[in-house]
């Protein structure tokens, strides 16, 4: 058992001794990963609405990287939440994880739609995959904090 960093409080009561109640203090973990989201929320965004203006022309382009930009703008909210200690953050973290997922996969399935089904379904599943594979691994690292520290969350 590693030694815990907790405040002691004391509370004499007549006649009995001392009574001692330790109180622990919350790990800083929930916000270093608050911090964490909030960051790469920020970086998500800027890169999302610069690749809006590299192809603000095309309409589905625009539209599919505005997702995206949803998607981390989403996520920087669940940081905000998650650095204040609020478990509200891990489940904000979850939608911000489905909607990239849904960002990713979303040009594959239109690519093989474009194609009339022609790629024999290889592009859409290739995008299935991508986005499950992006939804699972940043699920478990939205998960994190909630495992680590689910006690520190309110």
């Amino acid at each position: 058992m590693q030694p815990q960093d907790a405040q002691m409080m004391g509370q004499v009561a007549p006649g009995t001794g001392q009574q001692v109640i330790i109180v622990q203090n919350k790990s800083g973990g929930p916000k270093v990963f608050g911090i964490v989201a909030v960051i790469f929320g920020l970086l998500g965004i800027l890169s999302s609405v610069q690749m809006i203006m590299a192809v603000e022309g095309e309409l589905l382009a625009v539209l599919i990287f505005g997702l995206g930009a949803v998607s981390w703008g989403v996520f920087c909210w669940a940081g905000i939440l998650l650095f204040q200690y609020q478990r509200k953050g891990v489940w904000v973290g979850f939608i911000a994880v489905a909607i990239g997922a849904l960002s990713t996969a979303l040009p594959w399935i239109l690519l093989e739609a474009a194609l009339d089904g022609d790629g024999g379904g290889f592009f859409a599943s290739l995008g299935a995959i991508l986005g499950g594979i992006q939804a699972v691994c940043c699920g478990m690292i939205v998960a994190l904090p909630l495992l680590m520290n689910g006690a520190d969350l309110d």
